[in-house]
């Protein structure tokens, strides 16, 4: 038997009002600021889109800012609501920590029938980035901004299960809903996505499929111009244990409004029922710009605490000890300290049990350099 869950998102209501919308977790879903208001905070899973956002002139400039560790990768979206062929063209650039240009890209209703600019981009320092949204010439243009974490697993990811369906809607600029699923290797897994009650030219649908190192294991489209093709899929053999996640889409090559989804992750062949260990306790630390990064994977089929310590030539410092409630399947959970360079230091972690003691542990070393 399948389970079906139901994602309705009214177009009109994400673009002329608040509204939350019913994921794993609230995600945000805001209309932007009045102008002259710069530097607006923006996280994972969040959706700016509303009257407010609307640029009339090339020197318009809308910035957001969000903060990232080395290492991660991000998937963003900007799309122009309700612009038609040879209309005003969205453009999307994004700077680093210091300022320095990481991606900039427009969207083409000239010649490509594009409405969106979409990219994942892998981000190589630790700190505050900045996007900014401009037009490519003078006119009144209205947007929607998202902005998704693909690795490490973001936070507002919804869990689902082998034959579990899914439904929902998009819109142009809405959030790319992200799913995650456990997978190992013994296992073929196939990702379809599709358009219920599909009809030719409407608005396509797209997905990625990302493995559990934030790699992509593919993409695919929809294809309502030329094929008549309202399902796509991505089929996919995971190179390590872990869990792997489907981010939906706008194709950005049609502005015709929502499209509904359906979308399903089914085993074609093999072994795909993940068997986890009792307890997992694994850390991927790194270090740059005085900031310590701590990526676990945690998992434990009973409750336990989790503690960790910073070793430091003979010091030893607490920099957590929390309860970790049961965790299956295992998780990504990243956390930060601020740590001035000091050479080789080593970062323990455990999670106890009154009745086992150390259930599992972690030791990993970290060059921070010269002091």
């Amino acid at each position: 038997m399948k389970l079906t869950r139901n994602f309705v998102l009214p177009l009109a209501a994400l673009f002329f009002g608040l509204f939350l919308v019913p994921r794993a977790r609230a995600v945000g879903v805001a209309d932007c600021p009045v102008e002259p208001k710069q530097g607006v905070p923006i996280a994972s899973g969040d959706v700016f889109a509303g009257a407010n956002c609307t640029l009339n002139l090339t020197t318009d400039i809308d910035s957001f800012v969000f903060t990232a560790n080395s290492g991660d990768i991000w998937h963003f979206l900007v799309a122009s609501n309700g612009a038609g062929a040879y209309g005003v063209d969205i453009c999307l650039t994004l700077y680093n920590p210091s300022a320095a240009k990481v991606f900039s890209g427009c969207s083409n209703t000239f010649d490509g029938d594009s409405y969106a600019v979409m990219t994942d981009q892998t981000l190589t320092a630790t700190g505050t980035y900045t996007i900014d949204v401009t037009e490519a010439s003078n006119g009144t243009l209205n947007y929607g901004l998202s902005l998704e974490r693909d690795y490490p697993t973001p936070p507002d990811g919804q869990g689902i299960q082998l034959t579990e369906s899914v439904t929902g809607s998009l819109g142009p600029g809405e959030d790319s809903p992200a799913y995650t699923f456990p997978v190992v290797t013994t296992g073929t897994y196939q990702v379809s996505a599709t358009i219920p009650n599909g009809v030719p030219y409407q608005s396509n649908l797209c997905m990625t499929v990302y493995l559990f190192t934030g790699a992509s294991a593919g993409s695919a489209c929809t294809n309502t111009f030329d094929g008549d093709s309202y399902t796509a899929q991505v089929t996919f053999t995971p190179s390590e244990n872990g869990t792997s996640m489907v981010l939906l889409y706008q194709a950005g090559n049609a502005n015709t409004g929502a499209v509904n989804y359906s979308m399903e992750v089914s085993c074609l062949a093999g072994v795909c029922t993940p068997v986890y260990p009792p307890c997992t306790l694994k850390n991927a630390a790194s270090y740059a710009s005085g900031t310590l990064t701590m990526n676990f994977t945690v998992g434990n089929n009973v409750a336990t605490t989790w503690n960790a310590w910073l070793t430091d030539q003979n010091t030893i410092t607490n920099l957590f000890s929390l309860s970790q409630p049961i965790t299956v399947p295992p998780v990504t959970i990243s956390k930060t300290t601020a740590l001035s360079p000091a050479g080789t230091v080593g970062v323990l972690s455990t999670l106890t049990t009154p009745t086992k003691g150390i259930f599992c542990s972690s030791y990993v070393q970290i060059n921070t350099g010269k002091p």
